[in-house]
C-alpha cells in the first residue's frame, strides 16, 4: 500500500523541481539573448559609420560632445568636439591623435601617437565578460528618440562595478552606458541625445563638412582643414612631433593580478622613463603609471577621486606610482601592491 506521506513529498519535490527548472531556464534564456545582442553590438561598432551628440554625466559634472566616427580599410577615423566649455576638438586616425583648442581666438595644436579610441561606443570581449559578469536582459527603454533594449552586466565579485547598457533595437549601437557601484549609486553615465547612421567621405573629418548647427555668434571653427590648407590661422604653433614611445615590458612585473584582469598594454617613453600599464577585464580598464621622481619632488600619497575615476598614489622605489580606474579602490590597491622590478 502506498504511503500517503511519501506520495505528498514526491509531489512537492516535483513541483519544486519544476519551479527551479523554469527559473533556471528563464535565466539561461535571458543570458543567451543578452549575448546575442552584445554580439550584434560588437559587429555594429566595428562596421557602422555614425555621428551624433552625447552627454557625459559624472557626479555633478555634465559635458556635451559631438562625435563623428567612420571606418575604412586603413582603420577608424574619429572626430570629437566639445559642445560645452572651451572649444576643443580631437581628431584620431590610425597613426595619431590631434588635439586642437581655442583659447581667446588663438588655436593651439598638439599631436601624439594614436592610443585607444575617442568614441564611447566600443566592442566588448564577450569571453572575458562572461567570466567576470552575469549577463542578463533588463527590459526595454527609449533613448535619443529610439527604442532600445537594456543589457545588465552584473559583477560576480567586488573588484568591479555593474553596468547597464542600452542598445538601439534597429542598429544595435549603444545609446547609453551607466556605471553603478555595489550600493547602487551611479558613478557615471554616457547617453546619446542624437545618434545617426551615416555614409560619408573620410575627408569630412578634416572640416570639409559642416559641424552640427550652432548659434550665429559661435566661436571660430576648429578644424584640420584650416591648419593644413593655404591660410595660416592666427598664432597657431608648429605641430609637435610624435613622442618617442617604445613597447616593452622588460623592467617590471606583477606578482598577481586582480581576478579577471589582464595586462593588455605597456608603453615606456625612452626619453622620460615613464611607464604606462593598462589592464582590462573585458569591460573595465585600469591604468598604472610609474614616473621617475626628481630631487625635491613631492609624491602624491593616498587616495582621491577624479569624477568617476578612483586614483591611488604612492612613492615606490624612486618613482611616483599612480593607479587610475573606474573600479573599486580595492582593485587599485591590488595592482599597486603587486608590481615589482623584474628579477627582484
Amino acid at each position: 500500500m502506498t504511503n500517503p506521506r511519501n506520495s505528498l513529498m514526491k509531489a512537492v519535490l516535483l513541483v519544486l523541481t519544476s519551479l527551479f527548472g523554469t527559473a533556471f531556464a528563464a535565466e539561461q534564456s535571458s543570458h543567451d539573448e543578452a549575448v546575442q545582442w552584445l554580439e550584434r553590438m560588437n559587429q555594429a561598432v566595428l562596421s557602422v559609420n555614425y555621428e551624433g551628440r552625447f552627454v557625459y554625466q559624472c557626479g555633478k559634472s555634465l559635458e556635451a560632445m559631438y562625435i563623428r566616427h567612420e571606418n575604412s580599410e586603413q582603420g577608424p577615423r574619429e572626430s570629437l568636439s566639445s559642445l560645452t566649455g572651451p572649444p576643443r576638438k580631437v581628431i584620431r586616425d590610425a597613426h595619431s591623435i590631434t588635439v586642437i583648442t581655442n583659447n581667446d581666438g588663438k588655436l593651439q595644436v598638439s599631436r601624439q601617437p594614436a592610443v585607444g579610441k575617442l568614441t564611447p561606443l566600443k566592442s566588448l570581449q564577450l569571453g572575458e565578460l562572461e567570466q567576470n559578469y552575469d549577463l542578463q536582459m533588463g527590459g526595454g527603454a527609449r533613448v535619443a528618440g529610439k527604442t532600445g533594449v537594456a543589457i545588465l552586466l552584473l559583477p560576480k565579485d567586488e573588484l568591479r562595478y555593474g553596468y547597464r547598457l542600452i542598445l538601439d533595437k534597429m542598429s544595435a549601437l549603444p545609446l547609453e552606458l551607466t556605471v553603478i557601484d555595489s550600493e547602487n549609486v551611479m558613478q557615471s553615465r554616457i547617453m546619446f541625445t542624437d545618434l545617426r547612421i551615416t555614409d560619408v567621405d573620410l575627408g569630412s573629418l578634416q572640416g570639409d563638412r559642416e559641424e552640427p548647427p550652432e548659434p550665429e555668434n559661435r566661436d571660430p571653427e576648429i578644424s584640420l582643414a584650416s591648419l593644413e590648407g593655404g591660410a595660416d590661422p592666427v598664432d597657431v604653433p608648429r605641430q609637435q612631433p610624435l613622442k618617442e614611445v617604445q613597447q616593452t615590458d622588460a623592467s617590471w612585473q606583477f606578482e598577481a593580478m586582480p581576478k579577471g584582469f589582464r595586462l593588455v598594454s605597456h608603453q615606456r617613453s625612452s626619453s622620460t622613463d615613464l611607464h604606462h600599464f593598462v589592464f582590462s577585464d573585458g569591460l573595465a580598464t585600469v591604468s598604472l603609471y610609474l614616473e621617475p621622481m626628481k630631487e625635491g619632488d613631492k609624491a602624491f600619497e593616498g587616495f582621491t577621486t577624479l569624477g568617476s575615476m578612483k586614483v591611488l598614489g604612492r612613492q615606490f622605489k624612486g618613482y611616483q606610482l599612480t593607479v587610475v580606474g573606474e573600479v573599486p579602490l580595492r582593485t587599485l590597491e591590488f595592482l599597486a601592491n603587486s608590481i615589482r622590478p623584474r628579477g627582484s
